[in-house]
């Protein structure tokens, strides 16, 4: 049996773990190992947070499934109880209510007042499935909530406590760290083998009524590898769906769009309602997120502040440390302060570095292949012109 941590060993390590900025089922499985050092649970499932819209992005069920709590024939009710929960009606400790809060932890005994039944989510799911103790948890650093993660307990193992959710606040912000860390290096990439954007229409319960064949190959990187995730609606389509459903009738303009972290890149979807029907059927629309919105957010998964990656921005556009000083009127040294913290966080070194990194990666391989140009002066991608 393995010696248990105290907590200020396991936030150390946890910190440790943070900067090794591994992929991220792995980075999850290693969180797994040393939280159980400390804290007891019979699973945990973490979710990927889109930082802008609080939309979930990624779930990784693997212990649900593992441990017998789901099962490939069950786990797309658990996912569809655990959407609507978040989206489409009231129910306790939902991340974005977490995100929120100082210490973003809350147990459901607690929060229903040892009435857990009170939960929509506790009835239709987690009291038929064996887990009737949950305690769900934000993962956030400087006020951006980049993922969650809910901890799963049966009888046997008895509920959570007070203690386990200070922890656990405690752990947010070096977690939230290291997801972001997670994602940075995987999500800079940009393939070029799909540009065309896709469409998927969903119907009242969410079953694909059609899908086009670009939506096809972009729905891949928003799947996990498990048999379940080819059966089931990816989680930021799922949950967008909801969004739409909820808000898209009466203000369509307020459904936000999604940029989703890949393996593959940034993905960007759009849903709308379709004009004069009353059903609840959703269209989302695909793509590949353009290189102005793609750069932004590589900039916030490096850390860097607003003021850091506005200065960022107009570095990309060639201003001088003078320009950029007058631009924002602020001092000199002021803006060499932000640089140098700007370089720190991205690794880099110089000017031109920085450019290369985040601002021109997605264009590199199209150039390394002699890619020709459109019409507007961009890359086609996945066209090369032949070496003279």
């Amino acid at each position: 049996m393995l010696t248990a941590w105290d907590p200020d060993r396991l936030v150390a390590e946890v910190q440790r773990l943070a900067l090794r900025a591994l992929p991220r089922d792995e980075y999850h499985r290693e969180l797994g190992l040393r939280l159980r050092r400390t804290i007891p649970f019979d699973a945990a499932c973490w979710h990927g947070l889109d930082p802008q819209t609080l939309l979930l992005t990624t779930a990784n069920p693997e212990e649900l499934i593992d441990r017998g709590f789901l099962s490939q024939d069950t786990e797309p009710h658990a996912a569809r109880v655990v959407v609507a929960s978040e989206y489409e009606r009231d129910d306790y400790n939902t991340f974005a209510a977490l995100a929120k809060r100082r210490a973003p932890v809350g147990i459901l005994s607690e929060a229903t007042r040892g009435r857990p039944e009170r939960s929509a989510r506790y009835r239709e799911w987690l009291a038929a499935d064996g887990i009737p103790f949950e305690m769900r948890a934000a993962l956030v650093t400087r006020g951006r909530a980049w993922g969650c993660v809910v901890f799963h307990r049966s009888e046997a193992t008895r509920d959570f406590e007070r203690t386990d959710a200070r922890l656990i606040a405690r752990l947010s912000r070096p977690i939230a760290e290291g997801v972001r860390a997670s994602l940075r290096a995987d999500a800079a990439r940009r393939s070029h083998e799909e540009s065309a954007p896709g469409m998927i229409l969903l119907g009242n319960g969410d079953e694909v009524e059609f899908v086009t064949p670009p939506a096809q190959r972009l729905l891949a990187p928003l799947r996990d590898d498990s048999p379940a995730s080819s059966r089931t609606i990816p989680p930021p389509v799922r949950a967008l769906a909801a969004i739409a459903r909820r808000d898209g009738r009466d203000a369509p303009d307020h459904v936000p769009a999604m940029h989703v972290p890949t393996s593959a890149g940034w993905l960007s979807l759009h849903a709308s309602l379709p004009h004069g029907a009353q059903s609840e059927r959703v269209a989302i629309v695909i793509q590949r997120t353009p290189g102005e919105h793609a750069a932004p957010l590589r900039l916030e998964a490096y850390g860097l502040t607003s003021r850091e990656r506005e200065i960022a921005t107009l570095v990309a556009e060639g201003l001088t440390t003078e320009a950029l000083a007058e631009r924002l009127f602020l001092s000199h040294w002021t803006v060499q302060d932000h640089l140098k913290s700007i370089f720190e966080k991205t690794g880099t070194r110089s000017r031109r570095e920085l450019r290369a990194q985040i601002f021109y990666q997605e264009f590199l391989p199209g150039i390394a292949t002699r890619a020709p140009l459109d019409a507007d002066g961009a890359l086609v991608p996945g066209a090369a012109r032949g070496h003279n």
